[in-house]
């Protein structure tokens, strides 16, 4: 073998410790699923490779919960709420928000319920939060270690802006999903960006995003960000705003991430048009759901307002689709051989792993999956010269 072929070999040999984490879960927030789906009844769910339910207390906040009950493991989700607490269909046993037995039933009228209730009788829950449309739980330590990612304009309720959610089956892990915003060369393979030059950047001020320090006090924010010089607008987009006679000359996409997802705002000749919110339902090994949360100022004119939401919206579910396809098919742990291009998802893996080792021994259920702890690797990722 000559030198020289041994050195190229040596530069593209995969760095230890980033390709294990691919298929390991952070300690972060996760979407349990979209509350219009929760009303009054139990909604069975899966999330974490375990049987959940999920269901609504007298206040109406949401409750995540083993799904088999523990007195004799009945489907809790076949069940009611009776007086704020989750009535199971087999003996009727009640369970509360906390998870703890709440009430046993006796044999008759003479001895209305049973005292005292079993110490065992309790259900492991998740901690739960609402917000964007979304019951979102927590994984990986008992309490939460930091707050959602703030986007106030998806907050419901906010009319002055324009709310899209979609979301898509696939057959991949977390961190696949959760890294492709920070992948730049797949902009013109896959979704055919006409791109003459980019660069790529990685922030360590949180300073420069809105409403990004309550992830950075606690070390779960990753900043970044792309510059795409393109020629013209492209696919759904570039149909209508080459009707409108419109044109552009620079893509600019800003990512504030976290360990589940990511928030991206997507502006155009410096202008900003809408933000994205990527977040996920991690259901079993390879088998994640990924949501979409696209939110735009509201335009004059209803004219304008379906425009945008086909300019940036339905195009950008289109393009996810694209993606979805290729992670429904590729190796979850595989490759490794990477260039001077994945500067920013290598930084970002660098990022989650820490967050995976968090994941404590104490969640609801069962124990976690073995995972490897692996010192953080010295990342040197700089802003990159235009191409």
């Amino acid at each position: 073998m000559s030198v020289d072929t041994e050195l190229e070999q040596n530069r593209i040999r995969p760095l230890p410790g980033l390709n294990d984490i691919t298929t390991q879960l952070a300690a972060s927030w996760y979407v349990a699923l979209r509350s219009e789906d929760l009303k009054q009844k139990p909604v069975e769910l899966k999330m974490f490779g375990q049987p959940l339910v999920a269901w609504r207390d007298k206040a109406g906040r949401p409750v995540v919960m083993e799904r088999y009950c523990s007195h004799m493991g009945a489907n809790l989700a076949d069940g009611k709420v009776v007086d704020g607490c989750i009535e199971c269909p087999f003996h009727r046993w009640r369970y509360d928000s906390a998870g703890a037995c709440a009430h046993v039933p006796g044999h008759s009228q003479e001895v209305p319920k049973l005292e005292p209730i079993p110490p065992t009788a309790r259900q492991s829950i998740y901690r739960t939060t609402e917000r964007y449309g979304y019951v979102w739980v927590w994984y990986g330590t008992k309490a939460p270690l930091f707050p959602l990612p703030e986007l106030p304009s998806a907050d419901v309720g906010n009319k002055d802006y324009l709310n899209l959610r979609f979301s898509f089956d696939t057959k991949t892990s977390v961190l696949r999903i959760v890294e492709n915003f920070y992948d730049a060369q797949h902009a013109e393979a896959v979704h055919q960006l006409p791109i003459s030059a980019f660069t790529i950047s990685v922030h360590d001020d949180w300073r420069q995003s809105q409403d990004m320090e309550g992830l950075a006090k606690a070390d779960a924010w990753f900043g970044g960000s792309m510059e795409f010089k393109v020629n013209r607008y492209f696919g759904v987009i570039g149909i209508i705003s080459r009707t409108l006679g419109l044109n552009i000359s620079k893509m600019q996409l800003h990512f504030d991430g976290y360990p589940g997802g990511c928030i991206m705002t997507v502006s155009l000749d410096d202008q900003v048009k809408y933000k994205l919110l990527q977040c996920v339902t991690p259901v079993d090994k390879n088998e994640t759901v990924m949501h979409m949360l696209i939110t735009m100022k509201k335009a004059d004119g209803a004219f304008r307002n379906a425009a945008n939401l086909i300019m940036y919206g339905l195009q950008t579910r289109q393009a996810a689709g694209y993606d979805v396809a290729i992670w429904n098919s590729l190796k979850t742990d595989g490759g490794g051989a990477f260039s001077k291009y994945d500067q920013l998802i290598l930084k970002y893996r660098t990022f989650y792993r820490r967050w995976v080792n968090k994941v404590g021994q104490e969640q609801p259920g069962r124990e976690p999956e073995a995972r490897v702890n692996v010192p953080e690797q010295k990342n040197t990722a700089q802003a990159m010269p235009s191409l």
